[in-house]
């Protein structure tokens, strides 16, 4: 006979924790505001697809944390969507600081990583509901 090993064995995982989420969210949104005061070098302009991916992922990440930390749908959807006008306000505050000319590409990256974002929170908050686990209970 196999012994069953008890999950209470297991350490928890940090990512699983809200406080942890919301902490790293957080900081992410800081950093990406300290980011905005420093000009892009031209070896990081050269390589266009980087800095669009970069904008991308980024902004996928910080619409897809509220979607699935928050409880409720209608405030984890208007966190998530706020982050359009955020991004739109560091692209300004980019501009201003940098005096580069604002890039639009970017501002498309943004959105799309933000609605990319609410699709994949969305996804996972529905796979949660209709998971058959002790937590929904």
């Amino acid at each position: 006979m196999k012994k069953m090993v008890s999950q209470k064995k297991f350490l928890k995982s940090e990512w699983n924790t809200h406080r942890a989420l919301l902490s790293y969210w957080i900081l992410a949104i800081f950093l990406l505001f300290i980011g905005c005061f420093i000009p892009i070098t031209e070896i990081i302009h050269n390589f266009f697809v980087i800095d669009t991916l970069l904008h991308l992922i980024l902004y996928c990440i910080l619409s897809f944390i509220p979607m699935i930390l928050l409880k409720s749908r209608k405030n984890a959807f208007l966190l998530s969507i706020a982050m359009t006008p955020i991004g739109y306000f560091f692209e300004t505050l980019h501009v201003m600081a940098t005096g580069e000319t604002f890039s639009a590409i970017n501002v498309l990256a943004n959105n799309a990583g933000v609605l990319a974002g609410i699709a994949t929170g969305f996804i996972v908050r529905l796979k949660r509901h209709y998971s058959p686990d002790e937590s929904n209970e």
